[in-house]
C-alpha cells in the first residue's frame, strides 16, 4: 500500500510539473490588470483632467500604449501612488481615524466546501483595491489560498516560508520574515503548504510535554506573531483550517473577529452548529478570558433559484438573527471559472455579465461585513 501511494503522488507531481511548464499552472508570473481612464477617476474620485495634469507633473507616469496606439491603462501602484497625492483615505477608514487599524479576521469552520477560502481571497483582493493594506495569512495545509497568489505549495513553498518557524520552532522574533508581496498592490500574503498538517505531531510535545503554561503560550503563538505586525495593516485576514486541531486552536484565539460561511443548507448548518459548540469549549478550557469583538455566520453559496435554500435562509435568519449577515455570497460560474485559472472576478480586465453579478454581490457583501468590523474594533480618532 505505502508503494502504492507513493506512486500515485509521484504521479501527481508529474502532472503538476507539467501543468507548470505548459503555463496552466497557478504559479506563471501572475500580473494584475490594469484600469482605463474612466475606471481609474472613478476609483479616485476624479475628473480626467485632474488625472492627466498628475501625469504632466510626474506624479505618476503616463500608460504605455499598445501595438494600436491605446493607452494600457493604470496599474493599481499607479492608483495606489494618486491615492497617498490626494490624501485619500481607504474606504472602511473613519475619517478621524490615524496609522493601521489591525483589524483581524478569521474565515473558520470546519466543515470543508463551504466557501471558506474563496471568500478569503476575494475579500482580501477587493480590500486592497480600495487602498487598504491587507494581509492575507493562509493557515490551511490545502494552501488554496496560496495557489490563487501564483504559488504551489510544497513546490515553490516549504515550512521556513509559513507561520512555522515562529508559531512551531521559535526560530524567529516575529512574523515579518514570513510576509511577501503579492501581484496585487497593497495586498501582502503568509503561505502555507502540507507541513502546516504535519506539524500538529511536531507539536505534540510543547502541547502535552510540558506545563500547562508553557501548552497555554503554544496555543497563543499564533496570536503572538499576529500582534507583532498587526500594526502595519488595516486588516488581517486568516483563512483558517478546516478543523479544530492544534493549528485551528492557533488559529482561533488568534484573531479579534470570526466569519463563518455557511450554506443555506440543514447538514452544513448542522455541522456549522458543532462547529460553533466544539469552539467555545476549546475556547473556554484554553482561554477563558477570550472574547470576540463580532462572530457571525455569512450564508456562503446561495442559489437565488433553489427554493429550499430560500426558505432555509429565512429559518436561519429567523434563528441566527443579528449573529447573522444579511447579505450573501451567491453560487456563481464566474467564480468557477475564474478559479479553475488561479484568478478571481476582481483579476479580470474584460467582464462578462455573470462577471459583473458576482462583483456587484461581493462589494455589497464584503461592505456589510467591514463596516461590521470597523464599527466594533475600532477606536475612532486613534494615533
Amino acid at each position: 500500500m505505502e508503494n502504492t501511494l507513493k506512486q500515485v503522488t509521484d504521479a501527481m507531481d508529474t502532472l503538476i510539473r507539467t501543468a507548470i511548464s505548459e503555463g496552466i499552472a497557478p504559479n506563471e508570473r501572475k500580473v494584475m490588470r490594469r484600469y482605463n481612464t474612466s475606471q481609474a477617476c472613478q476609483m479616485l474620485g476624479k475628473s480626467t483632467t485632474t488625472l492627466y495634469k498628475c501625469e504632466e507633473k510626474g506624479v505618476i507616469d503616463k500608460p504605455a500604449v499598445d501595438d494600436k496606439g491605446r493607452r494600457v491603462g493604470y496599474s493599481l501602484d499607479d492608483i495606489a501612488k494618486l491615492r497617498d497625492y490626494f490624501g485619500t483615505k481607504p474606504t472602511f477608514t473613519p475619517k478621524s481615524f490615524q496609522g493601521r487599524m489591525g483589524i483581524t479576521v478569521a474565515l473558520y469552520n470546519f466543515k470543508g466546501g463551504v466557501g471558506k477560502s474563496t471568500t478569503a481571497v476575494c475579500m482580501a483582493q477587493h480590500l486592497a483595491i480600495l487602498g487598504h493594506k491587507v494581509l492575507l495569512i493562509d493557515m490551511d495545509s490545502q494552501a488554496s489560498a496560496t495557489a490563487m497568489f501564483g504559488y504551489m505549495p510544497d513546490i515553490d513553498i516549504d515550512a521556513d516560508d509559513t507561520v512555522l518557524p515562529y508559531t512551531l520552532y521559535n526560530e524567529q522574533a516575529s512574523l515579518k520574515y514570513a510576509v511577501r508581496e503579492t501581484h496585487i498592490a497593497n495586498l501582502y500574503l503568509i503561505p502555507a503548504n502540507q507541513q502546516l498538517s504535519s506539524s500538529e505531531f511536531e507539536a505534540l510535545p510543547q502541547v502535552s510535554g510540558g506545563t500547562r503554561e508553557e501548552a497555554l503560550n503554544y496555543f497563543h503563538k499564533l496570536q503572538s506573531g499576529i500582534n507583532t505586525i498587526k500594526d502595519q495593516f488595516d486588516f488581517v485576514i486568516v483563512d483558517a483550517p478546516p478543523s479544530l486541531g492544534i493549528v485551528g486552536i492557533q488559529t482561533l484565539l488568534s484573531v479579534d473577529n470570526i466569519i463563518i460561511p455557511c450554506p443555506a443548507r440543514m447538514l452544513d448548518f448542522v455541522s456549522t452548529r458543532q462547529f460553533l459548540e466544539t469552539a467555545t469549549e476549546y475556547v473556554k478550557k484554553i482561554s477563558d478570558n477570550k472574547t470576540f469583538n463580532s462572530v457571525k455566520v455569512m450564508v456562503s453559496m446561495f442559489n437565488q433559484q433553489n427554493t429550499k435554500m430560500k426558505s432555509f435562509v429565512d429559518i436561519m435568519e429567523l434563528v441566527l438573527g443579528e449573529h447573522m449577515y444579511e447579505n450573501k455570497m451567491l453560487m456563481s460560474e464566474s467564480i468557477d471559472d475564474t478559479f479553475s485559472y488561479f484568478k478571481t472576478p476582481f483579476e479580470l480586465a474584460k467582464l462578462k455579465d455573470s462577471d459583473k453579478r458576482i462583483i456587484h454581490n461581493m462589494k455589497v457583501l464584503f461592505g456589510e461585513i467591514c463596516s461590521d468590523l470597523v464599527a466594533k474594533g475600532v477606536r475612532h480618532g486613534k494615533a
